[in-house]
C-alpha cells in the first residue's frame, strides 16, 4: 500500500497504472465497516483502489461539527492495509485548493430539501472537494454509501454534468446490530444514547411497513413523534426517490428520510419504501 500526501506523488503513482481501471472511496477518515464494505465493491469492480482521507472544511456548515469531528489516522491506515488499498491519498487543505478551479452546478430540488435546509452550503462544498478529487485521479468508478443518499445524488449529478466518464456507484447502508446506520460520529454517542439510536431504524421500518400513497403526510406525523420520545428530531420525510420531491403519483419510488439528534450528536438515515 502507498501512502501520498503530494499532487507530484500522486501524479507519478498514476502514471504507473495508467492501464488499470481505477476505483475511488472519498472518506473522512475515522473508517468503519461501512467504509470497508466500499472498498470491498472497488476491489471487486477495478484493478485498482484508491482511498482518499480528508476532512473537508468547505462542506460543515457549523464550526462546532468540524472541530468535533473524530480523527484516528494511525488506525485508518492499519484498516487499509488490512484491506490492501492500492493507494492512500492524504493531501492537506492547501495541496488540493490552492490550484481549484471551481464548478457550477445547478442542483434543483437537491439543494432545497432535507439535508440542504440544515446544513447550507453542505453540498455545494461536497461539490467543490469531489470536483477536485475526480480531475485529479479521474477513476473509472467512485463510491458512496446509500446512508447518505441526498449526497449520492448530487454527486450522480455532478458526475453526468462534469464528469460522464465516471460511475456513480451506490453500496447499501451497513449498520450496527442495533439496526443503527454506520457513521464516524456514532462514535460521540454515549452508551445510553447509543442504546436509544436503535429506535431510529425502528421509525423508518415501521413507515415502510405502514406505508401507503394515499397517507404519508399522517404517517410522517406520526413517525416525527415516534423519533420525538426518545430523541431530537429535525425532520422526517417521505419523497421520491429519484428527485426528493413530494408531489408525484402512486407509481412513484418512495424514500423515508429522518434527521435526528441525540445529546448534540446529529444522526441521519433513510430507507426505500417501494
Amino acid at each position: 500500500m502507498r501512502i501520498v500526501s503530494q499532487l507530484q506523488e500522486l501524479n507519478e503513482a498514476l502514471d504507473i497504472e495508467s492501464n488499470k481501471s481505477i476505483g475511488f472511496v472519498p472518506t473522512m477518515g475515522f473508517l468503519h465497516h461501512g467504509h470497508r464494505s466500499l472498498i470491498h465493491e472497488s476491489k471487486k469492480r477495478s484493478d485498482f483502489t484508491i482511498v482518499s482521507i480528508f476532512i473537508n472544511p468547505t462542506q460543515f456548515n457549523n464550526q462546532s461539527d468540524l472541530k468535533n469531528y473524530p480523527v484516528s489516522i494511525e488506525k485508518d491506515l492499519f484498516i487499509l492495509e488490512q484491506e490492501k488499498v492500492d493507494l492512500v491519498f492524504c493531501p492537506d487543505f492547501d495541496t488540493l485548493y490552492n490550484n481549484e478551479k471551481p464548478i457550477e452546478i445547478t442542483l434543483g430540488s437537491l439543494d432545497n430539501v432535507l439535508e440542504a435546509t440544515k446544513r447550507k452550503g453542505h453540498f455545494q462544498g461536497v461539490i467543490r472537494v469531489l470536483s477536485i478529487f475526480f480531475k485529479l485521479i479521474n477513476p473509472n468508478y467512485a463510491f458512496f454509501g446509500e446512508k447518505d443518499y441526498q449526497q449520492y445524488l448530487v454527486i450522480n449529478q455532478l458526475a453526468k454534468k462534469s464528469f460522464p466518464e465516471i460511475e456513480i456507484i451506490m453500496c447499501p447502508t451497513k449498520r450496527e446490530q442495533s439496526g443503527l446506520a454506520m457513521s464516524s460520529r456514532n462514535s460521540r454517542l454515549s452508551a445510553e444514547d447509543f442504546e436509544k439510536s436503535k429506535e431510529i431504524f425502528k421509525v423508518l421500518t415501521f413507515c415502510k411497513k405502514n406505508f401507503d400513497y394515499s397517507n404519508r403526510e399522517e404517517l410522517e406525523k406520526t413517525c416525527m413523534n415516534k423519533l420525538a420520545k426518545f430523541s431530537e428530531p429535525e425532520y422526517f420525510e417521505i419523497r421520491h426517490s429519484d428527485d426528493l420531491l413530494n408531489n408525484g403519483g402512486k407509481f412513484k419510488n418512495w424514500r423515508a428520510f429522518a434527521a435526528t439528534n441525540l445529546a448534540g450528536v446529529r444522526l441521519i438515515d433513510n430507507i426505500a419504501l417501494i
